[in-house]
């Protein structure tokens, strides 16, 4: 059971470090009528588009893709009722 628990606790960090290119939480602001369950909706949405159109889901930030994903996610939010931190 514990080698179980460090596993998931492995993996959680790798993924933790493979996602440090998709927007951080503190990046959007919530409004009053906001689900707060938009982020996650956002990453699932915004990987299958990346998916569809061949794209990987996590861009090197120096790729157009990086751009691409960066102003999808951001439009998804926009419609689920967030702002943009500036």
């Amino acid at each position: 059971m514990a080698t179980l628990r460090h596993a998931i606790l492995a993996g959680g960090a790798l993924l933790l470090t493979a996602c440090g290119s998709t927007p951080a939480y503190r990046e959007w602001t919530a409004t009053e009528t906001t689900a707060t369950a938009a982020y996650d909706e956002c990453t699932e949405q915004v990987d299958n588009t990346m998916r569809l159109r061949g794209y990987p889901y996590r861009p090197l930030p120096e790729t157009p893709q990086f751009r691409y994903r960066k102003e999808i996610f951001a439009l998804c939010m926009r419609r689920k009722g967030y702002t943009a931190e500036d």
